[in-house]
């Protein structure tokens, strides 16, 4: 009967100790706003840092935030970067006692081509919440989107005349964030090149101009022979040192 009592009392303290903990998660472009539901989230994943249980996951959703104040306005040390509609994850655990978690934030979602992952770890103590701004991961790197040619697409090669072929790639931050010359986010120092390969052997590379349209980038390729083409069209920021990469094929035929 002791034996029953002593374990009934541990059982009732381990269980009063548990304490619901709230984590909100927020992934970040780098020289960006929030990755929100307009680029598909990001999958956030928590898990004991020890053991490797996943503890929560789920996708961050709401808007990429406030441009003035994102990227416009001095920061001053504790003032929010985030509001209510700002895009983010909030996590509810159950934790009895302090736990060191792994977060690992994935996306953006809605292209595939650029998802990365960012990763840290922070110790989770019962009761004391982590919400506001929460924790803000970065996702460095450009959604680069090639439009044209579609892929495996094919073009007809007219005897011994050359054909040029249309290259056209949309390039953004991992938030969606515009880029354009002169815009807030300048395109002027951006390097857009496009790689070509030929059956396999490389055969050229030519930079990609902005094409008058918002985010949208062309250039034309001259071809003579037939076979298939790979084409890696590639964006690189140097200040920032954000970097996008996206593939496309076509055939030439006879």
């Amino acid at each position: 009967m002791r034996n029953l009592i002593l374990w009934t009392l541990l059982l009732f303290s381990t269980t009063t100790l548990a304490a619901e903990t709230r984590l909100v998660v927020r992934a970040r472009a780098r020289d960006g706003k929030f990755v929100g539901t307009s680029m598909g989230g990001v999958r956030v994943v928590l898990r004991d840092a020890e053991s490797g249980q996943v503890l929560a996951s789920g996708v961050t959703s709401g808007s990429t935030g406030n441009t003035q104040t994102l990227m416009k306005q001095p920061q001053v040390r504790g003032a929010p970067l985030a509001d209510e509609a700002s895009a983010k994850f909030t996590a509810t655990l159950d934790i009895t006692e302090p736990r060191l978690v792994t977060v690992e934030v994935s996306g953006p979602l809605a292209q595939r081509q650029a998802l990365v992952t960012s990763t840290t770890q922070l110790w989770l103590l019962p009761g004391k919440h982590l919400e506001g701004d929460g924790l803000i991961l970065e996702l460095p790197g450009f959604v680069v989107d090639v439009l044209a040619p579609s892929a495996h697409e094919f073009f007809k090669l007219a005897g011994d005349k050359k054909l040029t072929i249309p290259l056209r790639a949309n390039l953004t931050l991992m938030c969606g964030c515009p880029t354009e010359p002169k815009g807030l986010w300048d395109s002027n120092r951006y390097a857009l090149q496009a790689t070509v390969k030929h059956n396999g052997k490389p055969l050229t590379q030519l930079p990609l101009k902005h094409a008058g349209k918002t985010s949208t980038f062309e250039g034309e390729l001259v071809v003579q022979q037939q076979g298939a083409y790979e084409v890696t069209v590639t964006a690189y920021d140097p200040v920032t040192g954000n970097a996008g990469v996206d593939h496309t094929t076509f055939v030439v035929e006879q």
